[in-house]
């Protein structure tokens, strides 16, 4: 869990995102004897806090979960060992057995995807990357020296062991200084962090402990500006659908999510977030089983509900849906998405649609990564780090192969205040 795995998939509500669950099944075949409740009283129990305990899977279904992080005392523990270890640690992948990394792979991207299938895109991406240590340790003993009121302290807290654990990684013996990324294909084709493995990704990284990490590096933040809606949008026009709504949207994405954040009293990312969960199956309803309803409440959700621009881009998203879908390639009762993968047709049509977004945001990378190459050191989903890259040629390009409008938004990497990591 430390290392970001049982991590909870959903991305609703917002502020329970990197929350941990666990499959009851997997805990049952480790811990429990003849049903004596063992893996509530040796897992749960002394090392786990429930923040949620009927976490709903979304509406429609008849799924629950609950929603857990570790107690304090583990990260704590953690932290203190960082402090009086200095022994290089070997990087591993973990099966049935635990096994060193004696040889860097020629190509962060493995071979096979999460599935064993040969991989279907093309990128290479260099395995080793070397973020600034300075900037990192300096990091470490300012917030060490600094004073966070109370209402803060979790936020030093847990800052303070991201930075301690990638220090503990750059002390390895595969490549001294330098962390090694592994990718992995899922089965849509996004790249994720390699599975069984136990060292973090930076991937799974907080975007405020990366940009502690490359800060003085001369190195940029690089993402695809609304990618969802972009590739939404983009494959709509292409079957012959016109969205005025959305389209006003990705224009002045700036000016209306000031506004809504105005007009219903909410955090911008919220909005954001709640507007994107429509792609993929949430529904606009004022209900109790919205995963949002916790979050904007029965009033705000009202007022969203009449709120023109809103109205007209969910009943764009519910047309767009089917009609990109509709327009797939199946063979053989499976969906073909353009990296190739494969998913059965029969499939709800939210699972559908994810497939196929998510399968262009991948195209787009790799297309992205055969331009720039070496320049591109690290993948995040809809981005990359690197070196400054002109933008415009790569938008340019992407539309005459993909024929899709695609922008990127650029920031250079600078740490952020301590204010803010404290």
């Amino acid at each position: 869990m430390l290392y970001g795995d049982y991590i909870h998939k959903s991305l609703l509500p917002t502020d329970e995102i990197g929350l941990f669950s666990l499959h009851s099944e997997l805990l049952r075949k480790w811990y429990r004897k003849n049903y004596d409740s063992g893996y509530y009283l040796k897992v749960i129990e002394p090392y786990l806090e429930c923040v949620n305990e009927s976490y709903s899977f979304g509406i429609g279904s008849n799924g629950y979960t609950k929603k857990y992080r570790l107690k304090d005392w583990i990260y704590d523990l953690c932290i203190k060992q960082y402090q009086n270890t200095n022994k290089p640690t070997d990087l591993s992948t973990i099966g049935k057995d635990v096994k060193p990394i004696r040889t860097i792979p020629k190509n962060g991207v493995n071979d096979l995807d999460i599935n064993d299938n040969p991989k279907s895109s093309t990128i290479h991406i260099n395995p080793i990357v070397e973020p600034n240590i300075q900037t990192i340790e300096q990091t470490i003993e300012e917030l060490e020296n600094t004073n966070s009121m109370s209402i803060r302290k979790h936020i030093k807290r847990n800052n303070l062991f991201q930075l301690y654990t990638w220090i503990r990684t750059l002390n390895n013996t595969l490549y001294p200084n330098g962390l090694l990324q592994l990718y992995q294909e899922s089965e849509n084709g996004r790249l994720n962090p390699m599975r069984d493995v136990d060292f973090h990704h930076l991937i799974n990284t907080p975007n405020r402990i990366r940009r502690v990490m490359f800060s003085g590096s001369d190195l940029y933040d690089y993402d695809m500006s609304n990618s969802h809606f972009s590739i939404f949008y983009g494959l709509c026009e292409r079957y012959g659908m016109d969205c005025p709504f959305i389209g006003d949207y990705l224009e002045n994405k700036t000016h209306y999510r000031e506004k809504w954040s105005d007009d219903f009293c909410v955090k911008e990312k919220v909005i954001k977030q709640y507007i994107i969960s429509w792609l993929y199956g949430n529904q606009m309803n004022e209900v109790k089983e919205n995963p949002y309803y916790k979050v904007l409440g029965y009033d705000r959700m009202v007022k969203i509900k009449k709120d023109k621009t809103l109205v007209g881009i969910y009943r764009e998203i519910l047309k767009g849906r089917k009609l990109i879908v509709q327009n797939q390639p199946i063979v053989n009762g499976k969906i073909i998405n353009v990296m190739n993968k494969e998913l059965p047709s029969d499939k709800k049509l939210k699972s559908q649609l994810c497939f196929i977004i998510f399968g262009y945001e991948t195209k787009i990378l790799e297309i992205v990564n055969e331009l720039i190459g070496d320049d591109m050191k690290v993948m995040v989903y809809d981005g990359w780090i690197g070196n400054k890259t002109d933008v415009s040629m790569l938008e340019t390009t992407i539309k005459q192969r993909l024929d899709l409008d695609i922008l990127f938004d650029e920031e250079l990497i600078v740490r952020p205040p301590i204010s803010e990591l404290s």
